[in-house]
C-alpha cells in the first residue's frame, strides 16, 4: 500500500476483489482498510517514492536531466513494474538503467543521446562502487578503468549535462570513445583518438 497508490486505492474501492484468496481474519481486514483510508498514507508513499529516487539521482544524474519531464511518468511505470527490494545504489542504478534501455529497445522512450549516456554514468557508478582487487592480469583493462563508447561526441554533450541542461540537437555523431580511470581515486577523463583506439582495439580493450 506504501509503495503503490494504485493498490491502495484498489483496495478501497474493491476490497473483495483485491483481498480474495488472501487469508485474513475478519480483524485483519478491517485493520488494512482503515490503514488504507488514513491520509497519512499519502506522505508514507511520498518518502517511501523519495527514498526510491535519491539512488537513480545520485548515480544516474545526467540521464534524469536528459529525461527531464517525462522522468515522473517514467519512474512511475518503472516503480509499478520493479516495487522492491534492494535499495543500494549500485544495485539500483543497474535495474534503472536496464529498464530504460528496455523501453528504449521497444520504443517507449525516444531519445538520441540516452544510450550513450546511461552507457556513461553506468560505467561511473561501477568504478564509485568498485570492491574487487584494484587490478587484474597484465594483458587485462585495470579494474578501475573503463572505456566507454559514444555514439555522439561526448565532449558537448556532458558539458551541457553538467550545466543541467539538454544538449543541443547538433551533437556531432559518430564511433567515440571515453576513457573512465578511478585509479586515482577520483576519476579522470581521456578522449582517445586513432592512434590510441587502435592500440587498445590490438589489445581486446575496446
Amino acid at each position: 500500500m506504501v509503495a503503490s497508490p494504485a493498490f491502495r486505492a484498489a483496495l478501497v474501492e474493491r476490497p473483495d476483489d483485491v483481498l480474495r484468496g488472501i487469508d485474513l481474519t475478519d480483524r485483519e481486514r478491517r485493520r488494512l482498510l482503515a490503514i488504507a483510508v488514513q491520509p497519512g498514507m499519502r506522505v508514507n508513499t511520498a518518502i517511501h517514492r523519495a527514498n526510491r529516487l535519491t539512488p537513480i539521482e545520485q548515480t544516474l544524474p545526467f540521464t534524469c536531466v536528459l529525461l527531464g519531464d517525462r522522468l515522473g511518468e517514467i519512474v512511475d511505470r518503472y516503480w509499478s513494474e520493479h516495487p522492491t527490494e534492494n535499495l543500494q545504489a549500485p544495485a539500483e542504478c543497474e535495474r534503472f538503467a536496464t529498464f530504460l534501455l528496455g523501453e528504449i529497445g521497444r520504443g517507449a522512450i525516444v531519445d538520441r543521446y540516452l544510450e550513450d549516456v546511461i552507457g556513461f554514468e553506468r560505467a561511473c557508478t561501477e568504478l564509485r562502487f568498485h570492491t574487487g582487487d584494484a587490478e587484474r592480469s597484465p594483458a587485462s583493462l585495470p579494474a578501475l578503468v573503463r572505456v566507454v563508447r559514444f555514439t555522439h561526441n561526448p565532449v558537448p554533450l556532458l558539458e551541457a549535462l553538467g550545466e543541467l541542461r539538454r544538449p543541443p540537437e547538433d551533437v556531432p555523431a559518430g564511433a567515440f570513445y571515453l576513457v573512465v580511470d578511478c585509479r586515482g581515486g577520483e576519476p579522470q577523463f581521456r578522449m582517445l583518438d586513432h592512434a590510441a583506439v587502435a592500440a587498445f582495439r590490438a589489445r581486446g580493450w575496446i
